[in-house]
């Protein structure tokens, strides 16, 4: 694979909590896909991005529109297509550019970083991860600690969301505490690989504190969400007021 630098797709499983102004879940599931040739990448949920290709013309948000409007008048909302996930993360080694796609305050926001430059520590612990043998490295990035596990037997320097620089794809990676976690579940040849992100000129472009601190904002300000301030959200059996502390469920960032 290497050799031809022929792109892969990567199937994963991206397990992390979500919270908004009214609830909150430990454990939700998106699958998302790696798209990946060691030199440029997309990360990405294929349901969504199904949505957004729909909606990237006029015409397509137009039909979508009046085909939801049909559905719901007749009672049949379960055959709407829905997202699965929020994000999309690029990566270009020849650019040496990451750039992120991600929603907040239902608004689609973008950045870009210079790719990560992440300092792994290998050890020599193994682990099978869809039939490939994995080795266990370690880092901290982005303000958590991350354990990841690649295989050298592909020889991508790639992985999930914003991991990469290992000599070996990473097909699984958890931060400690085990809140956010991607486990690979599938790998195959991609066919016509397509790198596009539709309608990314539409994504207003922001910095990345920014980014992270407005979704804490949404959470936080309860004068930005009309109507919600006061509730209270169960979280594991525990109650919390408005919304939980950073201590307890922080986003997959935390230096902002």
């Amino acid at each position: 694979m290497s050799q031809q630098k022929a792109a892969i797709e990567i199937s994963y499983r991206y397990s992390h909590p979500v919270q908004t102004m009214k609830n909150a879940e430990p454990d939700i599931t998106n699958q998302y896909i790696l798209l990946t040739d060691g030199t440029q990448s997309k990360f990405y949920s294929p349901k969504t991005e199904y949505i957004d290709s729909i909606e990237s013309t006029p015409e397509g948000f137009e039909k979508f529109n009046t085909f939801k409007r049909i559905c719901y008048e007749k009672k049949q909302s379960d055959q709407i297509p829905r997202v699965d996930g929020s994000f999309y993360i690029t990566k270009s080694k020849t650019k040496n550019k990451m750039c992120t796609y991600d929603i907040a305050s239902a608004t689609k926001f973008r950045w870009e970083e210079p790719m990560p430059h992440i300092e792994w520590v290998v050890t020599d612990s193994t682990m099978t991860v869809v039939d490939y043998e994995c080795f266990m490295a370690t880092s901290d990035y982005h303000g958590r600690k991350w354990t990841a596990w690649f295989a050298p037997e592909i020889p991508i320097g790639d992985g999930p969301w914003k991991l990469c620089g290992l000599p070996g794809i990473i097909l699984q990676a958890e931060s400690d505490g085990g809140q956010y976690r991607f486990v690979a579940d599938g790998i195959q040849q991609a066919r016509n690989p397509e790198y596009r992100i539709y309608g990314k000129e539409k994504w207003e472009p922001i910095k990345r504190e920014e980014f992270w601190n407005l979704r804490r904002e949404c959470l936080e300000n309860p004068s930005r969400n009309r109507g919600v301030g006061g509730n209270t959200i169960v979280y594991k059996g525990t109650n919390y007021t408005k919304y939980l502390p950073k201590e307890i469920v922080d986003y997959i960032e935390t230096d902002y």
